[in-house]
């Protein structure tokens, strides 16, 4: 059909009433575009009208038993489709099936650690048996996931009821985030069949846990009894309920003092004996816990470790306080300053960057002994320790910035770990700065970006996760990311990075955003499309990497001529020495480059011969410094002329 003369055909389509859908300039994938040509997304990085998420809500008792390291559990699980779809299968985690043996994992794992997996005991869905023999064609286990057939789908807008009871062990040799970290220490974590994520995205999330990639999970309500014997204490996720049922009421009263001061508080002394009954009232003893609208539980156990208390009011209401712990062995070099560590840390988070109050009703740091390396999960983390304070601090803060995500804001972890552990990493830069201004932590990150930027190991950061092994994946997800947020704030101002950061929050937390969901809630906020930064920070291969090309004189003035030879936008800060000991400092912002030139001018003092030029500092990355500096020779007037 030939159109009308000077027509377009979008005008035709908007003639005949279809406006055309709203597009984007970035690359993306069809599984993220028809979410948004349906609308459960938009283009202004808001949630679409007919966005919809599901839910799971758990009731999980437990029996630990830490002198065989072993847990019997049962749950049952409230499982809501909200989405507009039948599902005509489940899928289920199962991620203590990285010990099952012949597993496909990222790492060596004890041969005394491996197992035939979880075992289940049973599984309900509706008081329907599901069969988990290994010949049953309707139910298959791979690898980490438990995919479950239906034959009856879950309609839209319905629930199911799930009950499931398994046997675990937990691993003592090689604990990946989880385990016994000695005879009588324990922090479990991954430690319950769990639904997958279904989602606007890809459905059903069947990508598998290795070990190295980390989580995407729904969120949801909690309710948790642990029954351990009567020398364990139980730390864990959420709200402790029942301090009165199981502690004696010395140590419950300096609990409940603790929360509600700002000092440090000994709970529990190493001088304290658990075994004489100066702690816990019974032989055994059922913990309860509470969250809600969490993405995840984990516990600590332990008959042995100090336990230190203290509160920090968070938010604007003066009744709000979290209660902060930290629980370790007698032996942690720096654990007994964690508690109030961790507080400092809510403090600058809530008020600072990124200036979103603490969310949730506790945190609990628990140290596993050993040195460095740490784990995140909803109010609780898993660290090791440090001799110094600096990286006590640094690894505590890094953790604890985990808390915004992918925790409050459920971003998709297993797939972008950019979205989480970037901002983790700049978090923490950032906190350095203001509480350590000795350190220069920004720089160390830039300086260890730049030593691996434009390598054949490093892939763009829209490169799935679950594509990444090694240190491609900590390139792509720790430190370039990190890089290439702080580079934006200083190009947007302090402000309004902040701004678009809180406002991505507000609009996603409880919810899972897309990388473009934040990309188009920071343009809508920046003013402006952020395209030029976006794409080959987060899209393509590539460097950065400026360098002084010449120096040539026009008229009167000294003309100062910087190269991009890398593919990477960044803002231009060069010192001029002159030959008549003045200094002046020249900078331009990184959206120079916007329109994809390779050069830009800059206009020096008149008639003053140029000593030396020094480009860049050490918190703009530049992968070739030897391109960096100017000295011209020793005659008179150096500088080439143009004229």
């Amino acid at each position: 059909m030939k159109l009308l003369f000077g027509l377009t055909f979008a005008m035709l389509l908007t003639m005949a009433g279809i406006v055309p859908a709203q597009t984007t300039d970035y690359y993306m994938p069809l599984n993220f575009r028809q979410a948004y040509e349906k609308e459960t997304r938009s283009y202004d990085g808001q949630p679409g009208k007919n966005y919809w998420q599901n839910r799971s809500d758990y009731e999980i008792r437990a029996d630990f038993i830490p002198s065989r390291r072993l847990i019997r559990g049962e749950e049952y699980i409230t499982y809501h489709n909200n989405s507009p779809d039948s599902l005509k299968e489940m899928v289920v985690r199962l991620y203590q099936d990285l010990y099952r043996k012949g597993t496909i994992r990222d790492y060596y794992l004890d041969a005394r650690d491996l197992h035939n997996g979880i075992e289940l005991i049973d599984m309900r869905i509706d008081d329907a048996q599901i069969i988990l023999d290994d010949n049953e064609p309707m139910v298959r286990r791979e690898t980490t996931n438990l995919i479950v057939k239906l034959e009856n789908p879950i309609p839209p807008d319905e629930s199911v009821d799930i009950y499931m009871a398994w046997h675990l062990s937990l691993p003592r040799f090689s604990p990946v985030r989880s385990g016994a970290y000695s005879d009588s220490a324990f922090f479990v974590a991954y430690w319950y069949p769990q639904i997958a994520v279904y989602d606007d995205i890809d459905g059903w999330d069947k990508n598998i846990y290795s070990g190295l990639q980390e989580f995407y999970t729904d969120f949801g309500d909690f309710d948790v009894e642990l029954t351990v014997p009567g020398d364990y204490l139980i730390w864990a996720t959420g709200e402790f309920q029942n301090p009165e049922d199981v502690l004696d009421p010395v140590i419950a009263e300096r609990l409940a003092e603790a929360s509600e001061r700002d000092s440090v508080y000994r709970i529990v002394d190493a001088s304290d004996s658990l075994s004489r009954g100066r702690i816990t009232l019974g032989k055994m003893n059922t913990w309860k816990f509470t969250a809600g609208y969490v993405s995840d539980f984990a516990f600590a156990a332990s008959n042995y470790y100090i336990w230190d208390a203290t509160s920090i009011r968070v938010g604007t209401s003066p009744s709000r306080r979290v209660l902060v712990q930290a629980v370790y062995p007698g032996t942690s070099p720096d654990f007994d300053r964690v508690a109030k560590i961790s507080r400092d840390i809510i403090h600058e988070y809530s008020n600072y960057l990124p200036g979103v109050p603490y969310p949730y009703p506790t945190l609990t740091a628990f140290n596993r002994g050993g040195t460095g390396s740490g784990m995140e999960y909803p109010m609780m983390i898993n660290d090791g320790s440090y001799d110094k304070r600096t990286r006590t601090l640094g690894l505590t803060a890094h953790e604890i910035a985990h808390t915004y995500f992918p925790f409050y804001v459920g971003i998709n972890e297993r797939k972008y770990a950019w979205m989480d552990e970037g901002w983790a990493v700049m978090f923490t830069d950032e906190l350095q700065s203001h509480l350590e201004p000795a350190t220069d932590p920004y720089g160390a990150t830039i300086d260890t970006y730049v030593k691996s930027a434009g390598k054949d190991t490093e892939l763009p950061m829209m490169v799935p996760s679950t594509q990444l092994k090694g240190s491609t994946y900590r390139i792509a997800s720790y430190t370039r990311p990190a890089v290439a947020y702080k580079l934006l704030r200083d190009y947007l101002g302090n402000d309004l990075f902040k701004q678009g950061l809180r406002e991505y929050i507000r609009r996603w937390n409880g919810k899972h955003p897309t990388p473009f969901d934040f990309y188009f809630t920071f343009d809508q906020i920046a003013g402006e499309k952020l395209d030029w930064f976006w794409k080959p920070w987060f899209f393509e291969n590539g460097y950065p990497d400026l360098a002084v090309k010449e120096l040539y004189k026009k008229d009167d003035a000294n003309i100062l001529v910087i190269e991009r030879r890398g593919d990477f936008p960044t803002p231009v800060y060069a010192r001029v020495f002159y030959r008549d000991n003045g200094e002046e400092v020249v900078t331009a912002p990184m959206s120079v480059w916007k329109n994809g030139n390779r050069e830009i001018e800059i206009g020096l003092k008149f008639n003053i011969p140029v000593k030396r030029i020094e480009l860049g500092n050490p918190g703009i990355p530049d992968i070739d410094s030897g391109n960096n500096v100017y000295e011209p020779g020793s005659n008179d007037d150096p500088q080439l002329s143009r004229e």
